[in-house]
């Protein structure tokens, strides 16, 4: 990282100055270390909050996408289960946790913000290679554990890190478990086109064994032309 502020690039340095110095009462190098202690303590609470978030990934689109079927579906034996916003939150309201519906922004590594980001934004952001995916995220923010590695806040002047982090040593839970009303969530499923002959039967039993009501269909991505005679 950039030492001092003469090694900002032009344009973030600027926008350092005009976001960090605004009355103009300090120097550009101190509104530079004011910056940078921020953007520190923002990745070391990024790293150590990563196990307060939990995620449920979806893929936003109006038609099947044949990569995310090679991706997630492959080689064959695969669902794609068809629901929107309004249905995730009908299936979730018995709930007493919130959960928070957002959509992922794609970007090149080397993207730099300038400024105070939202609590959220370390997790709805992807690597500009993952776009084909158009993630929709639901989130749960379990701060029932909150962990706090700057509780000691020893900003080293010299160094410019913190000192005496404290670590996180408990395990990482796996996933959360949360009610939900599957026949409300599930608009429909749609089979991988993939998929062997044997498998749509084998979902429907499943579907009909655990009682739930939505349809199934076969995707028709790989269907034939219609033939005009």
């Amino acid at each position: 990282m950039w030492r001092s502020i003469e090694e900002v690039p032009e344009r973030l340095r600027d926008q350092i100055l005009n976001i960090y110095n605004r009355d103009g009462n300090d120097t550009p190098e101190a509104a530079f270390r004011a910056w940078f202690m921020l953007e520190e303590q923002a990745c070391i609470m990024t790293q150590s909050g990563r196990r307060d978030y939990y995620l449920n990934c979806w893929h936003a689109a109006d038609h099947e996408s044949v990569a995310m079927w090679k991706v997630y579906g492959s080689p064959g034996a695969g669902v794609a289960l068809i629901s929107n916003g309004g249905r995730l939150e009908t299936a979730l309201a018995e709930n007493d946790e919130k959960f928070y519906l957002g959509k992922v922004k794609y970007r090149d590594p080397s993207f730099v913000q300038i400024g105070t980001p939202n609590a959220f934004d370390t997790i709805m952001i992807k690597r500009s290679s993952y776009e084909y995916e158009k993630e929709i995220r639901l989130v749960h923010w379990h701060t029932g554990n909150f962990h706090d590695a700057l509780e000691n806040f020893n900003w080293n002047e010299e160094s410019m890190r913190f000192d005496n982090l404290i670590e996180d040593n408990r395990p990482i839970e796996s996933g959360m478990s949360f009610a939900c009303d599957m026949n409300v969530m599930i608009e429909r499923v749609i089979i991988s086109p993939y998929a062997p002959p044997w498998y749509a039967p084998m979902i429907e039993q499943v579907r009909d064994r655990l009682g739930y009501r939505f349809p199934i269909h076969k995707s028709k991505l790989l269907d034939l032309p219609p033939v005009h005679p």
